[in-house]
């Protein structure tokens, strides 16, 4: 009898120790698997970012950008004027002519209307005018503006007046160069036209 128990727990154990063996086998087989499909079935997560690159065809645009072909609507360029503009160009041929015509009217004026000594006087004041002339040339039509009418006209007219003859000052000039009254109101014809040229081209 204990004979008998004996061979029965032996092969008890016998069968415990076999199917513990199939069970670990089993899982081992299992497990490879697993992790075989895990390394083959590769995520998102294990591509790196930065080897992508994203590739455009050649004549793909995007739709706002700008290139050197590109203008925008209100870019002001070379080619461009604005129809209110007044530069040099828009002032100089009529006022510089009328200059140079005073200048030659006080080349050619007698002396004797001229305050002495009346030669040193016409050429200082054909200095002054040919200052005036580069002073439009420059683009400083208010300083051009200004000597006309504080310097030049009151020697010239024995007046301070603007061209409208509206007075600053107390609106003579009691040193005239000029003497002679019928060239001081030639001469402040003159003096009104360029100044009248003159005033499209002041700060408002």
């Amino acid at each position: 009898m204990k004979k008998n128990i004996l061979n029965n727990r032996k092969l008890i154990y016998f069968q415990t120790t076999l199917l513990a063996v199939l069970i670990v086998t089993f899982c081992s087989a299992n497990g490879n698997y697993v992790i075989n499909n895990v390394l083959e079935d590769k995520t998102v997560e294990d591509v790196n970012i930065d080897n992508i690159v994203e590739i455009q065809p050649p004549d793909a645009v995007e739709p706002d950008a700008v290139g050197p072909d590109t203008v925008e609507p209100d870019v002001v360029g070379p080619d461009t004027v604005e129809p209110d503009a007044v530069g040099p160009d828009t002032v100089e041929p009529d006022v510089i002519s009328l200059i140079d015509e005073l200048i030659e009217k006080i080349s050619n004026s007698p002396d004797e209307c001229w305050r002495k000594p009346a030669q040193n006087r016409k050429n200082t004041m054909i200095n002054k005018l040919t200052s005036l002339k580069y002073l439009i040339s420059q683009g400083f039509f208010e300083e051009a503006y200004n000597k006309m009418l504080h310097d030049i006209k009151p020697k010239l007219t024995a007046l301070k007046t603007d061209e409208d003859e509206i007075p600053w000052g107390n609106g003579t000039f009691k040193q005239a160069w000029v003497v002679c009254e019928y060239l001081r109101d030639e001469f402040q014809d003159d003096c009104n036209a360029i100044l009248n040229d003159l005033i499209p081209t002041q700060p408002m």
